[in-house]
């Protein structure tokens, strides 16, 4: 019997398909069509429907000294930008797609992150309960060893235990000699150590780790919708812009890695990450449903129209004192329906020597001196303007309201801790993680010895989001941000041994999820703003 309109489920959406219907998967691995260290594109073939979770598998190599990838973004500290095409024309594409990234993996949890992600693609920003030895002075009081249920604080957990590098059984503080060492798979170099002395780099594994981006995490268009190549009839590319590889300068650091302090690597220098351009494939995951009636739903949807939401960026440059005066910013927007908006701040000198390089986003400074007199924190002050009316009937100020302002935007609540998301409070614990503090009240230094105190995560996840609830078109005026800070923290200076570096300032990134239409019409893709 012939398959009826009516009785074609809806191929294209995830999970629309009834189980009982025969389904069989082809998976191809497809080589870059182009490929450099700082681009690369790949062409789909026009077959079967693409399955959004397909991956893309990357890597690589001549490090020279020890890496990961940064914390909280992983692999896809690669990217730069981001575009699927049809065609000529753009489908969906993301700016500085690794910081937009930062925002996203905030709301990943915790037992997906240490069961999945940790091995997939290297986000490393698990947490788990931190736990003192129980020796020395540290009793079950304070969380010790004998307790299993009383946390002194939080701390990262890549599934190893911390390892104690204390030189006296006596001592009673352990944080400062406990290290969450990376993987021997989560080490970028690969390189070897025999009796503690590391091999000659011509000498290490060529096995180098490899790891998976997924397609749907780089198009938000492919999160819902499933692309039925079978139907279409233009070329079909993903294009990746890659970020900086850096040199071993100060003023020019690697944007793709974290820099792992061995004690066989110079102080001045930075490891230079190149892509594996021999190891990079795509690993395309090929549907295929009963051909009468794959037919029959070509036939009956010769038309389609997809909705789906797009990001626009919008950033420029901050100054660390006139922030701490109102500023108002237009950002765009004018004609156009957006559904929400996230922002924060960087400082575009922060190096490959912290846990996570530049994608983060930075809270006001904190002063915390253990002197309830004059121990404060920051505050940062918010409001957005549409449509001629404040989204907020009073300015925003309070950073529980802002935190909950980010969990409203996205309908999740971040895997972050109060400390680690505004400054707050003192439960991000000062243990090391690959030699470079997690927590506690360390101030960046030009010493290179001394910049290891520096708080890695504190202060460091301070996005913040708005919904916009009335659903309307925004006006030729577009959208206003009104903001300042009243403190961020001091610029950092660095020196290489010949030349001192000074910051040269913040930037302030502002996406916006915009909503947009993609018809699909006798076999070639229009696309245009709702």
């Amino acid at each position: 019997m012939s398959v009826q309109a009516s009785q074609i489920p809806d191929l294209l959406k995830i999970g629309a398909v009834p189980s009982n219907t025969a389904q069989d998967v082809e998976t191809a691995v497809l080589e870059p069509v182009v490929h450099s260290d700082k681009f690369c594109r790949f062409v789909f073939q026009n077959k079967g429907i693409l399955h959004s979770h397909s991956k893309i598998e990357i890597g690589l190599k001549n490090l020279a000294s020890g890496a990961i990838f940064p914390v909280g973004v992983g692999v896809y500290s690669l990217i730069e930008r981001v575009a699927l095409k049809m065609g000529t024309k753009t489908i969906c594409e993301i700016e500085d797609f690794a910081h937009w990234y930062a925002y996203k993996s905030m709301f990943v949890a915790n037992e997906n992150n240490k069961e999945r992600e940790l091995y997939q693609n290297g986000r490393l920003i698990c947490h788990a309960p931190h736990y003192e030895d129980g020796r020395g002075n540290v009793g079950p009081a304070q969380g010790g060893g004998e307790s299993n249920t009383l946390s002194a604080n939080v701390q990262l957990d890549w599934g190893r235990d911390y390892n104690d590098y204390r030189h006296s059984t006596g001592d009673a503080k352990l944080d400062a000699n406990m290290m969450l060492n990376e993987l021997d798979w989560m080490n970028l170099s690969q390189r070897k150590f025999e009796k503690g002395n590391s091999v000659a780099l011509s000498d290490r594994d060529d096995d180098t780790p490899l790891f998976q981006m997924s397609l749907s995490e780089l198009c938000p268009f492919l999160k819902m919708n499933q692309l039925p190549l079978y139907m279409i009839k233009e070329q079909v590319s993903l294009e990746l812009t890659f970020s900086k590889a850096g040199s071993n300068k100060d003023s020019d650091a690697s944007r793709r890695i974290t820099q792992i302090t061995l004690s066989d690597i110079s102080t001045s220098a930075l490891p230079v990450a190149e892509i594996d351009t021999a190891k990079t494939r795509l690993i395309a995951d090929y549907l295929y449903f009963p051909q009468e009636m794959m037919e029959a739903y070509a036939q009956s949807n010769a038309n389609m129209s997809f909705t789906y939401v797009d990001y626009q960026l919008s950033k420029y440059s901050v100054d660390a004192g006139s922030i701490k005066s109102q500023a108002i910013r237009n950002i765009g927007g004018a004609g156009r329906i957006v559904s929400k908006l996230f922002w924060g701040i960087q400082d575009e000198f922060q190096e490959s020597e912290y846990l996570l390089n530049n994608y983060y986003a930075q809270g006001p400074k904190r002063t915390y001196t253990e002197t309830p007199a004059t121990d404060k924190n920051g505050t940062a002050t918010f409001n957005i303007k549409y449509n001629d009316n404040f989204l907020y009937p009073i300015d925003v100020d309070n950073s529980a309201r802002h935190f909950y302002n980010v969990q409203n935007t996205e309908g999740l609540v971040p895997f972050v801790n109060r400390e680690e998301y505004c400054g707050e409070g003192d439960m991000t614990t000062t243990r090391t993680a690959v030699g470079w503090v997690q927590g506690g009240n360390g101030a960046d230094s030009g010493d290179f010895a001394t910049r290891k105190g520096h708080s890695n995560l504190v202060s460091k996840f301070f996005w913040s989001g708005a919904r916009l609830n009335k659903n309307q078109r925004i006006n030729s005026r577009g959208i206003e941000l009104y903001f300042k800070v009243d403190e961020l923290p001091t610029k950092i200076t660095r020196n290489d041994g010949t030349d001192d570096f000074t910051s040269p300032g913040y930037v302030q990134r502002v996406y916006m999820e915009v909503v947009r239409t993609a018809t699909l019409s006798n076999g070639y893709f229009q696309c245009y703003y709702a």
